[in-house]
C-alpha cells in the first residue's frame, strides 16, 4: 500500500480475535479509533483556520518593519516612545502584502489565501485517504460470539465482524459512533491519569475500555500497533493515533515506546536475515532479473521464519504478547508477515538500492554529506542500512543537525540526551564552512568590540536596532570577520535543506517511518527549507515532530502555516530576544517578515513558541544547551544522565 492510500489497498485479511477480546470489546476499540482520526482530522482543520495576527504600521519611515514592530511593542526597554505609540495603532488583520514562495521571503500576496486554502484541501484529503485506509483495517478484526457457529469466522454471525461493522464509521467519520451501539460500559476519562504529561498533551477520548484491567489494555493497544503496522508503513498520523490511544486507555507512554521497541527489534532481525539471504541469491542469479530474485526471496521468508523473530522479541508468547497467540499476531501484521522484503522496507533496507550510493548521490549537491548513528562506533557514517544491529532498531526517527561546529567538536556532542526509544541520526554537512563560522562567532563575541557594542544594543533593543537599521560602530568594525562565513553559510544550509528533503519523500532513507527533525542557527534554516519543499510537494504524514531552536528564518505566520501542515506532530520554535547576535547577522535579509529566532510565531495554531530568553543570552549557547532546552518542552525521550 502506497503512503496515505496513494496506492491499492493490500488486500483485505479479517483476522480471527475470538478468545482474545469479546466482541464488545471489539465494538469500543473500533468506535475510539474513529473518535481519535475524527480528532485528528479536525485538529488538521484548525490548523488552516488561524486568524492572521500581521499589524500594519501608518506610512511612516519604517512602516514596512511590522513583524519586528509587533514583537517591540511588547518590550519594555523602548527607547523610542513615538515608534511604540505607532505599533500600538497598528490593525490586527490587514491585507495580505505577500506571497509565500519557495524561501517564504517574498512575492506577490494577493495568491496566499488561495495557496494556503489548496494546501489544507490537499492536505485534509491525503489524511482522509489515511484514515478510511486505517479504519477498514480495524473493521477487518472478527470476533465471534462464545455460542456462534465457527464456520462463521468472516463475521456474518451474531456479534461478529458483521454485527459491529459501525456503518460508515471510518469513512470520514460520517458515520461517527452511530454505527456501534453496543459498548462496554458508559464512555468517559480516566479521573486520574497514570501519565499525567501524556494526558495533558493528549487528553483522553471518552471511552470505557480505560476501566478494563490493565493487562487487558496493554493487549489492546498491542493490537492496534500491529494493525497499523500491517498497512505495510508506520506514518506520523499512526503514531499520534496510538499516543491519543495510549492517553485514552490511561496507560504510560513508557508502555507505548517498549512496545515499538520489542516489535521493531523482531521486525528489523527479520529483515537483515533476508538481505542477507537477498544478497547471497543475487550473487548467484547475477544474469537474471531483480524482480524474479525478490519474488523467490519473498516466498522464501514466510510467517514461519518471521514467527520466529517475533518470538525472540516476546510477540506472539503468553507474556510479551499479553495473550495473544503467534498466529493472531502474524495475522495482525497481514503483508508484513508474509516476507521480509517488506519489513526491510519499513527500515529503509533496500536490497537493489544500496545506501551508500544514495549518501554518494547526495555529496555531488553538498560536501562532507552523511549520516552519522550517535550510538555505536563514535563518528562512523551511516553507509550500509543492513549494517545497524536489530537491537538497534525502532519504529521512529530522529535526524538532528549542527547549525556550526568548532574543530574540537564532536558532531553528536549536543544531542547526547537524546535517548534510545528512537533511531537518532547526526547530519553531516559542509564542514568547512560550518567550522568557519564557528570560529568566526567565537572570535567576534570574545572581541572587546562585541562587548562595547552590545552594552548599546541591549540599550535599544535588538528590534529598535534592526527596524532602524542603526548598529554601534564597533559592530560594524566586526562586521567583516563573520559576514561572509555567515552568508556562505546561509546559502550552503538552503543547499543542504533541499538535499534533506529529498532524502527522506524521495530516497526515503527512513524507510517508512516517521522522521523527527531539530536543528539550531543554520541547521534550523535548512530544516526550514526541507520543511517548504516537503509543502510543495504535498508529502504529507512523513515528518513527526520539528524543533527550529534559534531560526534565522521569517516569523510570518503564513509561512509557519504551511511548515505546519507537513509536521504531523509538534513544530516548536524556540526562540530568544536576546540574541542579539542572531539579529545583527540577520541584519542582511529580508526582515520584513521578522525573524522566527528572535520572537514568537503569532497566527498560526498548533505551533508551538518556546522563550528562552533568560537562557540563551548569546547565539552561541544554542549548542551547550540543547539538552536543557529539549527537557524544557517536554521532549518525550531524553537520557539526561549521558
Amino acid at each position: 500500500m502506497g503512503r496515505g492510500g496513494r496506492g491499492s489497498p493490500a488486500p483485505r485479511r479479517p483476522v480471527d480475535l475470538t478468545g482474545a477480546i469479546s466482541p464488545l470489546e471489539r465494538n469500543d476499540l473500533v468506535t475510539l479509533v474513529n473518535a481519535i482520526t475524527e480528532k485528528l482530522h479536525n485538529d488538521i482543520s484548525i490548523i488552516f483556520d488561524s486568524p492572521p495576527v500581521t499589524p500594519v504600521l501608518a506610512d511612516q519611515d519604517i512602516g514596512h518593519h511590522h513583524l519586528l514592530a509587533l514583537s517591540l511593542r511588547n518590550t519594555k526597554e523602548n527607547a523610542n516612545p513615538g515608534l511604540s505609540s505607532q505599533v500600538k495603532r497598528a490593525t490586527q488583520v490587514p491585507k495580505p502584502t505577500s506571497k509565500v514562495t519557495g524561501s517564504g521571503e517574498k512575492g506577490d500576496s494577493e495568491e496566499i489565501t488561495p495557496q494556503l486554502r489548496e494546501l489544507k484541501k490537499e492536505a485534509l484529503l491525503f489524511y482522509r485517504k489515511w484514515q478510511t485506509i486505517t479504519m477498514q483495517r480495524f473493521r477487518d478484526l472478527s470476533v465471534m460470539e462464545a455460542n456462534a457457529p465457527q464456520a462463521n469466522i468472516r463475521g456474518r454471525g451474531r456479534g461478529s465482524t458483521r454485527g459491529v461493522r459501525g456503518g460508515r464509521a471510518g469513512r470520514g467519520g460520517r458515520g461517527g459512533r452511530g454505527g456501534l451501539t453496543v459498548t462496554t460500559g458508559p464512555l468517559k476519562t480516566p479521573p486520574n491519569h497514570i501519565d499525567r504529561d501524556l494526558s495533558r498533551r493528549f487528553p483522553p477520548i471518552p471511552t470505557s475500555l480505560w476501566t478494563f484491567p490493565v493487562e487487558k489494555r496493554k493487549l489492546l493497544l498491542h493490537i492496534s500497533l500491529l494493525m497499523v503496522l500491517s498497512l505495510q508503513e508506520y506514518s506520523a498520523y499512526a503514531r499520534l493515533l496510538l499516543l491519543n490511544l495510549t492517553s485514552s486507555l490511561n496507560l504510560p507512554l513508557k508502555f507505548l515506546q517498549e512496545e515499538e521497541k520489542r516489535i521493531a527489534q523482531g521486525l528489523s532481525q527479520l529483515a537483515v536475515d533476508v538481505a542477507a539471504e537477498q544478497a547471497t541469491e543475487q550473487k548467484q542469479d547475477e544474469n537474471k532479473p531483480i524482480g524474479k530474485t525478490k519474488a523467490r526471496l519473498a516466498s522464501m521468508t514466510g510467517p514461519f521464519r518471521l514467527g520466529a523473530q517475533l518470538i525472540a522479541a516476546g510477540i506472539g508468547t503468553t507474556h510479551g504478547g499479553h495473550g495473544l497467540r503467534l498466529p493472531a499476531a502474524a495475522g495482525l501484521l497481514g503483508p508484513m508477515s508474509d516476507n521480509g522484503i517488506a519489513a526491510g522496507s519499513l527500515f529503509g533496507i533496500y536490497g537493489t538500492r544500496p545506501t551508500s550510493k544514495m549518501i554518494e548521490s547526495f555529496s555531488r549537491e553538498i560536501q562532507d554529506f552523511g549520516i552519522v548513528p550517535i550510538r555505536g562506533t563514535p563518528q562512523e557514517d551511516y553507509v550500509d542500512a543492513k549494517a545497524i544491529p536489530a537491537k538497534s532498531r525502532r519504529l521512529r526517527v530522529i535526524i538532528a543537525v549542527n547549525g556550526w561546529v568548532t574543530e574540537k567538536d564532536d558532531i553528536a556532542r549536543p544531542w547526547k540526551y537524546l535517548g534510545d526509544n528512537a533511531e537518532v541520526y547526526v547530519l553531516r554537512w559542509e564542514m568547512s564552512a560550518l567550522q568557519s563560522l564557528g570560529g568566526a562567532l567565537e572570535t567576534v563575541v570574545r572581541s572587546s568590540a562585541w562587548a562595547v557594542a552590545k552594552k548599546a544594543v541591549t540599550s535599544r533593543t535588538i528590534f529598535t536596532s534592526l527596524i532602524e537599521a542603526s548598529w554601534p560602530a564597533e559592530l560594524m568594525k566586526v562586521s567583516k570577520i563573520i559576514d561572509n562565513p555567515w552568508s556562505i553559510g546561509m546559502v550552503r544550509a538552503e543547499k543542504a535543506g533541499v538535499v534533506l528533503a529529498d532524502a527522506i519523500m524521495r530516497s526515503k532513507i527512513q524507510g517508512d517511518r516517521p522522521v523527527s527533525l531539530m536543528g539550531y542557527s543554520l541547521a534550523a534554516r535548512a530544516i526550514y527549507v526541507c520543511l517548504m519543499v516537503l509543502a510543495e510537494r504535498r508529502q504529507f504524514g512523513i515528518v513527526d515532530s520539528v524543533v527550529l531552536m534559534g531560526t534565522p528564518a521569517p516569523s510570518e505566520s503564513r509561512v509557519w502555516l504551511t511548515l505546519k501542515s507537513v509536521v504531523s506532530g509538534r513544530l516548536v520554535n524556540v526562540y530568544s530576544e536576546s540574541d542579539y547576535l542572531l539579529g545583527f547577522l540577520y541584519r542582511t535579509s529580508n526582515i520584513h517578515f521578522g525573524v522566527a529566532g528572535l520572537q514568537q510565531i503569532q497566527g498560526a495554531d498548533g505551533v508551538e513558541n518556546h522563550n528562552v530568553s533568560d537562557l540563551v543570552k548569546g547565539h552561541l549557547r544554542y549548542s551547550t544547551l540543547t539538552g536543557k532546552i529539549l527537557k524544557d518542552i517536554g521532549w518525550e525521550d531524553l537520557s539526561m544522565d549521558a
